[in-house]
């Protein structure tokens, strides 16, 4: 009898930990290579971002098509990484961040928190490559900001299906886009690192 005490009494404090609390899952998981791809979700409205012109800019009026992504920022445990500060930035779609004529940024900028599951959204125009020789891709940038990591960054975009697992987000990160009646659309999944 007593012995089954002390073997419940352990599986009990093994659920739970030695210290009473139980453990948080990691959601996704950590895997050898970087976190497994959360499931698609939406963020909630106070975290969902328009960016529109600043610094006194009018709009552009190069038009372009509507581009939805859907993203979702990760810390080093693969945990979802509520209220990091986001900044993100782009050209339209000729390519510029601001009228020819300017160094004034831009006409595609804003600033976002992410909600409590570290979700955000980006509804905006799809950028267009620098009108230049050799440009490199079309790309929006991003600049994270949390209290387990920062993170300078750029979204490329790409035809590819995602893969099973997410490594830290390095200088690049490629997002695959679909086509649907509204627009692109894309997921992305962004890991600050791992310790």
């Amino acid at each position: 009898m007593g012995v089954r005490i002390v073997v419940a009494m352990l599986g009990v404090l093994v659920a739970v930990g030695c210290d009473g609390d139980p453990e948080p899952a990691a959601t996704p998981s950590a895997t050898p290579v970087g976190c497994a791809r959360p499931a698609p979700g939406t963020a909630e409205p106070a975290s969902a971002l328009v960016p529109g012109p600043t610094n006194g800019l009018a709009r552009s009026t190069a038009g372009g098509d509507a581009l939805l992504i859907e993203a979702v920022i990760l810390d080093a445990g693969c945990r979802p990484a509520g209220g990091a500060d986001l900044r993100i930035w782009h050209t339209d779609a000729r390519g510029l961040y601001g009228p020819a004529d300017s160094e004034r940024c831009c006409y595609y900028e804003g600033t976002v928190r992410t909600d409590h599951n570290g979700r955000f959204r980006l509804s905006t125009i799809r950028p267009a490559q620098y009108p230049e020789p050799n440009a490199p891709p079309a790309h929006i940038h991003l600049e994270i900001r949390h209290p387990s990591a920062s993170l300078t960054t750029q979204i490329v975009f790409g035809i590819a299906d995602p893969p099973a697992t997410v490594a830290p987000t390095g200088q690049l990160l490629p997002v695959p886009l679909r086509r649907d009646g509204t627009g692109w659309r894309g997921d992305a999944v962004f890991v600050l690192g791992f310790p």
